[in-house]
């Protein structure tokens, strides 16, 4: 069917393990070309360039996905040390197999039988 760049983010604040999907990126030109932008996505950002002040790591973990540690240190007002803040995403190619759109809920009124 068609080709996507899928990215999941975790921020990991507090322990917190839970992955959402942040963005679902379609790719023209098959799979060759959505392994193209997805690590294009992984060494800059959806919008094409690395932020200024940003540190990254990004580490292959298969043909077809990444994982990326992106941090940024902050310096708050009351601290004179700098603060890391971490984020994680994991980015890969996927083939869309299945497309249903959802059914329209009966109307108010109406009972299905």
């Amino acid at each position: 069917m068609s080709w996507y760049v899928l990215v999941e983010a975790n921020e990991s604040y507090g322990g917190d393990n839970t992955w959402d999907l942040v963005a679902k990126v379609p790719v023209e030109g098959g799979k060759e070309a959505a392994i193209a932008r997805a690590e294009e996505i992984s060494r800059t950002s959806l919008g094409g360039s690395l932020p200024e002040g940003e540190g990254r790591l990004v580490f292959r973990t298969s043909p077809t996905s990444w994982l990326v540690e992106k941090s940024r240190l902050v310096r708050h007002d009351r601290s004179a040390d700098p603060t890391r803040h971490t984020q994680h995403l994991r980015i890969c190619v996927a083939e869309l197999v299945l497309a249903r759109e959802p059914a329209e809920p009966p109307k108010k009124g109406r009972l299905r039988r």
